[in-house]
């Protein structure tokens, strides 16, 4: 019996499922979308520029709305599980991020550890978000969030439809 799980276990090696790409220009559907934060009233546009390897996941998010235009700093995913720190000076922020897949590779897990601001009015939460491939032009993005101290909690969907 300790043979067959041996041999199973190479054998799933050796064909690791196969994982979505999510590789591709997308726009957020705000009709569509759900609980998002306040500040989203005013964005007029929200796209994300996702560029998938083998190995990781490069995002850039840009915004439009309330007289700017915005390139947020590029996101790097990496895909082996491995954590990647990443600091946001314009949001204030600092992330220490792992990802992994679940569901044999259909959904993109992405675990985040979040400081956001300065001083007194540091939050400190935690984040899991859910990627879902639901056909090849559209992406929803189950967003959770769990704050320190409290019991308070946020979650909201995020839908994305590809642009090209």
């Amino acid at each position: 019996m300790k043979m067959m799980f041996i041999i199973l276990a190479v054998v799933l090696a050796m064909f690791p499922p196969k994982v979505k790409n999510f590789s591709g220009l997308w726009e957020l559907d705000m009709k569509k979308s759900t609980n998002l934060p306040k500040s989203f009233e005013q964005v007029e546009s929200y796209t994300m520029d996702v560029r998938q390897t083998s190995d990781s996941m490069i995002i850039v998010i840009g915004l439009k709305g309330g007289g700017q235009d915005v390139k947020f700093p590029v996101t790097n995913y990496l895909l082996n599980g491995k954590e990647v720190f990443r600091e946001d000076t314009l949001r204030m922020s600092k992330r220490w991020i792992t990802c992994s897949w679940a569901a044999n590779g259909s959904v993109f897990v992405v675990s985040s550890k979040v400081e956001q601001g300065s001083g007194g009015k540091k939050k400190e939460f935690t984040q899991r978000d859910e990627w879902r491939l639901k056909d090849a032009s559209t992406v929803e993005i189950s967003l959770s969030q769990k704050f320190a101290h409290s019991d308070s909690t946020h979650s909201e969907l995020r839908v994305f439809h590809k642009m090209k």
